[in-house]
């Protein structure tokens, strides 16, 4: 995969020269938070929130530095895009989150395609439009898009089919991609979780310590998220109506097909439903996520967890200030080769608010309230009570350049 991913950005290095344009944009945040957590998932812990403070005070956290590098020529009709980021505070100080150049050849008539290749994050997203597969509407984005920021990746190739009218539009996507194959053992492992922070293409994820207690080896212990284990393509197609510029209807299939007997490779397929209604200056989204993953490592072995979740986020847009809530719902149920219910089932809801100001054209100031309560038997191996709710406060001041 590194090899891959290399040889993306080796493409798109020459692409100024051939007399495309090159621009960076991109963000940078500090933030107060309050979260008395102190189990955050990032620490091996069986948390769902990003932060933990282990005295239960406020603290301050330099937020990711986060850039996009875009070259495109006049038209857009040949383009290259790379997203990375810097933070030293957890995984890899800088790391990239995606790569790819992109072909759209112009149009007459009320067909348009499009293809592109390299590493890139699968279109199933109606929150995490921005920079680094950032949210508009809120700092932390819901449990699906948490969950496809931090095992899903499509490194491979990418086609668009559209057909637009004067008004409406259907567009079908469809792609081919492989290193992903240990994408699932997260959602299974760990759970659902919220946080705004992107796995990069090259870091190491941390797993629960509850899973090197349970499986007697000694914590912490890493997988690595992109990585080929049975040389066998994913894909994916993403069907989408828009009507007019006020609802838009998406229906995605996605299936990484990797091998399950493989070791660390996991089965992991989902269909992903979303929904979008714009009504005045008041926006909203409902997205739900209906999949399973599978890991056998012998005939006689295997884990099999079924997940789902599903959200409603409110936004209100009033130019320099937007506000935004949202509701979730989560669930797991894994089996086993065991008659006995596994510990690493679960069931959960989360309410999110947050106030955006747009001081400046370069800063964004924001206030997030979060919390989350959820249910998982697993926390019993790390000393706490299956049933938790937790909540996380922040105040982010994010530079925009």
């Amino acid at each position: 995969m590194n090899r891959f991913t290399a040889a993306v950005v080796l493409v798109l290095l020459p692409l100024p020269a051939a007399g495309l344009q090159a621009s960076l944009h991109g963000y940078g945040d500090v933030r107060l938070v309050a979260s008395p957590s102190t189990d955050a998932y990032l620490d091996g812990g069986l948390g769902k929130l990003r932060f933990g403070e282990d005295d239960g005070h406020p603290d301050m956290h330099v937020g990711d530095i986060v850039g996009e590098l875009t070259v495109a020529d006049g038209s857009e009709v040949l383009s290259g895009q790379a997203d990375g980021r810097v933070n030293a505070e957890y995984g890899s100080a800088v790391d990239l989150l995606d790569a790819f150049v992109r072909y759209a050849p112009p149009s007459d008539t009320n067909w348009r395609w499009a293809v592109r290749a390299g590493a890139f994050f699968a279109p199933l997203s109606l929150e995490n439009e921005g920079i680094g597969w950032s949210p508009f509407w809120t700092i932390t984005p819901s449990a699906i898009n948490t969950w496809v920021g931090a095992e899903l990746r499509t490194l491979g190739a990418e086609g668009t089919l559209q057909w637009r009218s004067d008004n409406d539009a259907i567009t079908l996507i469809g792609a081919v991609y492989g290193w992903n194959d240990p994408a699932g053992v997260m959602i299974a492992e760990r759970g659902w979780t919220f946080d705004d922070r992107t796995t990069g293409l090259f870091e190491k994820t941390r797993l629960p310590d509850a899973v090197a207690e349970a499986s007697g080896r000694k914590a912490p212990l890493y997988t690595k998220l992109f990585a080929d284990r049975d040389g066998r393509p994913g894909w994916y197609l993403d069907l989408s109506y828009e009507i007019g510029a006020t609802t838009g209807f998406e229906l995605m299939r996605y299936d990484n097909e990797a091998d399950p007997m493989r070791p660390r490779s996991w089965h992991t397929a989902f269909w992903d439903l979303g929904f979008r209604q714009q009504i005045g200056a008041v926006t909203i989204f409902a997205q739900g996520m209906s999949g399973a993953t599978l890991l056998r490592p012998s005939l006689s072995r295997f884990i099999a967890t079924d997940f789902n979740a599903a959200y409603v986020l409110a936004g209100w847009d009033l130019d320099d200030w937007w506000f935004a809530a949202r509701a979730d719902l989560f669930q797991t149920r894994t089996r086993t080769a065991s008659l006995l219910p596994s510990p690493l089932s679960e069931d959960g809801h989360a309410f999110n608010v947050t106030a955006n100001w747009r001081a400046r054209s370069w800063l964004r100031l924001s206030a997030e309230y979060l919390l989350v309560d959820d249910r998982r038997v697993q926390r019993l191996l790390d000393g706490d009570k299956p049933q938790q709710t937790e909540s996380q406060f922040q105040l982010v001041a994010r530079a925009i350049f």
